[in-house]
């Protein structure tokens, strides 16, 4: 009796595995969730620890949405998801914080400047400085 309850039991149960396509799906929307976020933040003027931070909770919180939703439908709460979803939002935070352009707002005391990719190159020993008159021709 007891074993064929457990059998039951076991059958009426989705499985919940570590891994699998349903996995990479939380950890995609998470980053993305937390990288729109920050995004939208920064575009607000938000500063970058506070943006991030924001981020953090909006993440968790369509991450727990996600998770009551499936409950009420499916009977599945996954801790198993919410990790991955952990794991998305935390690639995301690591990569837009190695990421962050220099600005007043963004930058420490004492340390310097980011460059920007559009700066003119630096002159020296492999960028000499040329001067470009309107007369030379440009080859």
């Amino acid at each position: 009796m007891i074993t064929a309850l457990t059998l039951a039991l076991q059958v009426a149960m989705p499985r919940d595995h570590w891994f699998g396509a349903d996995k990479l799906k939380h950890f995609f929307v998470a980053a993305f969730t937390q990288s729109v976020t920050y995004s939208a933040l920064q575009a607000a003027k938000v500063r970058h620890g506070d943006a991030l931070a924001a981020a953090w909770v909006v993440t968790a919180g369509v991450s727990v949405a996600k998770e009551i939703h499936d409950r009420r439908t499916t009977g599945l709460f996954s801790v198993r998801d919410l990790v991955w979803d952990a794991a998305g939002a935390g690639v995301a935070s690591l990569l837009l914080s190695h990421s962050v352009r220099g600005s007043p707002d963004n930058e420490l005391p004492g340390t310097p400047p980011v460059a920007s990719l559009l700066s003119p190159l630096p002159s020296g020993p492999i960028f000499p400085r040329v001067a470009m008159s309107a007369s030379a021709p440009v080859r």
